[in-house]
């Protein structure tokens, strides 16, 4: 019978190693025996009982074997031996760049030199001062393992608030945004690497974030402590690709813990008072801050009190009072204002508005206005212009869906305006909910659940109903050319309520305009938005610009 050809000294190894663990033999580890094996391919004419340890040490090298198998049984790896995997707990911090590869296509050299700046000014120091090591770099993000939960908490705020500072300590044409997921668990160690459950968790988590944001596992933060000095909100469970069983997860909340206690302190302590309109309907207003004066136009719906706690609302108030006399008040229909009310119309509105001027005896000023409160500011500007020095616009339109081109969108007010007068007293869940959840999408679910909570009890069904019908039938495109005062128009790239294009068509029929769109699905920004720092701060740069002393009038 001819001979069969001999295998390579390595598959024979392999073979071998395989059988030897199989039965028992040695009780070492697999790659210290294939290491020993391996070296048959150059005894092969020896034979050898593999299953006597003094013959493994002789074939290993004499003294250099028993030395070896010392160093075996000591625990310790031999020089130039694989070093076995291990594992231990750590804490993981995933982050991500938002839009990687858009921004690549846009810019690539602009943006590989924005994320070096990032990675060495921003990141490295924060890692570096929470005992932090960098896994490994992507080109969208980095995998970071921590000794602790808290350390990789601090690290991944301490990360994010710096992105979200208004001047960037980067240089590139666009806001850029890191999404960050945060887990504790075991992990498996091999060659520098991390494996395991615990990273595709805190991946997982990461994309789920928000832009700007933080997401972090209920686990993690049992194991960060009550006492770390983050506010946290709970954003329910979530399943996840890969996982049989859903992960509770909880949101950092960037918002400073005092200010909603401040907040509610200024909604008792302000002074409500009341004016007559046109019709004589009963207008509640108030008066927040000192400085030079600007007046809040009303939008869709609000309350005197109530707008210090909402999500979208309160973190406008409360910047422009911190500087400013801020004059509010509450439309006909709703809020504290009459709500039985003969006439409920786009004229009326901007009659209030004027009736609101002469109360406080405001000469000249400029406004704010948000959603449906930039086209009554416009309005009221092309009615009485040497009244109104400025007006900046949020989430504005200037034709309601009733007025636009769109059948989609003429249907869908339709029927909005049919769950309304049919559906606004549901309990949970509720077509207020689902407004929340259009109007403020990344706020967090108990602050939509306020949003929606507090909806009712601004307005009621019946003139939600018809406050919807006057909103969509706004059409001030004839106005526009008649609005003489410099205009600030800002709007959110992804707002479901009022469409970006709206804004720009705003802006573009405005003689003197400026537009700026920010990356957000909101209608108008929460506090934790990222975005909101951005827009916070062009809104004041331009009242400073508008806003005089001049038109402070003394109130008796």
């Amino acid at each position: 019978m001819p001979d069969r050809p001999k295998p390579s000294g390595a598959p024979v190894a392999d073979f071998l190693a395989r059988t030897i663990i199989r039965e028992g033999g040695l009780g070492e580890p697999r790659h210290v025996v294939l290491d020993t094996l391996r070296r048959l391919d150059a005894r092969a004419g020896e034979v050898v009982d593999i299953r006597n340890p003094s013959q493994v040490r002789k074939l290993s090298g004499g003294e250099r074997g028993s030395k070896r198998a010392k160093m075996l049984s000591d625990g310790q790896a031999p020089e130039g031996a694989p070093v076995p995997p291990r594992r231990r707990l750590s804490a993981i911090l995933a982050l991500d760049v938002v839009g990687y590869t858009s921004l690549v296509h846009k810019d690539a050299p602009g943006t590989l030199a924005a994320l070096n700046a990032i990675y060495r000014s921003i990141v490295t120091p924060a890692v570096a001062a929470a005992d932090g090591r960098v896994v490994k770099l992507l080109g969208d993000g980095a995998l970071i393992e921590f000794p602790s939960a808290r350390a990789a908490l601090r690290c991944a705020i301490q990360v994010q608030q710096e992105m979200r500072r208004p001047d960037p300590l980067y240089s590139f044409s666009e806001p850029i945004r890191l999404r960050a997921g945060l887990h504790a668990g075991d992990v498996v160690v091999e060659d520098g690497d991390i494996l395991g459950e615990g990273i595709a968790i805190a991946s997982r988590l990461q994309a789920a974030a928000q832009p700007g944001g933080i997401l972090a596992s209920r686990s993690f933060c049992d194991l960060a402590g009550s006492d770390a000095a983050v506010r946290l909100r709970r954003e329910g469970l979530h399943s996840f690709k890969g996982f049989t069983h859903p992960i509770e997860v909880l949101a950092v909340d960037f918002a400073d813990a005092t200010v909603s206690a401040q907040r509610a302190a200024l909604a008792q302590e302000q002074e409500i008072r009341f004016c007559p309109a046109k019709d004589n309907v009963r207008l509640a207003w108030t008066v927040n801050g000192n400085g030079p004066t600007v007046v809040k136009a009303p939008n869709w719906i609000g309350h005197l009190e109530l707008d210090w706690r909402s999500p979208f609302t309160a973190p406008i108030i409360a910047s422009i009072a911190d500087k400013y006399r801020l004059i509010r008040f509450d439309q006909r229909g709703n809020g504290l204002s009459d709500w039985d009310v003969g006439e409920i119309s786009f004229e009326r509105f901007v009659d209030d508005l004027e009736c609101i001027f002469d109360a406080a005896r405001v000469e000249r000023a400029p406004i704010i206005a948000i959603s449906q409160g930039g086209a009554i500011a416009a309005a009221f500007a092309a009615r009485c212009p040497a009244r109104v020095s400025a007006i900046v616009m949020i989430g504005a339109f200037v034709r309601g869906r009733n007025k636009r081109s769109s059948k989609r969108e003429l249907e869908q007010a339709q029927a909005l305006r049919a769950m309304m007068a049919a559906g606004w007293d549901d309990e949970y869940p509720s077509l207020r909910d689902l407004l929340a959840n259009v109007i403020v999408p990344t706020a967090s679910e108990e602050e939509r659940r306020l949003v929606a909570e507090d909806m009712r009890r601004i307005i009621s069904p019946e003139n939600v109903a018809r406050f919807r019908e006057a909103v969509d039938n706004i059409d001030i495109t004839a106005l526009l050319g008649d609005i003489a005062c410099p205009c600030l128009v800002l709007h959110c790239r992804g707002d479901r309520m009022q469409p970006v294009e709206q804004g720009r068509a705003f802006a573009a029929g405005l003689p003197n305009a400026r537009f700026i769109a920010y990356d957000s699905p909101n209608h108008i920004p929460v506090e934790s938005d990222p975005i909101w720092p951005l827009m916070e701060r062009d809104i004041l740069t331009f009242l400073s610009l508008h806003a005089s002393r001049e038109a402070i009038q003394t109130l008796h």
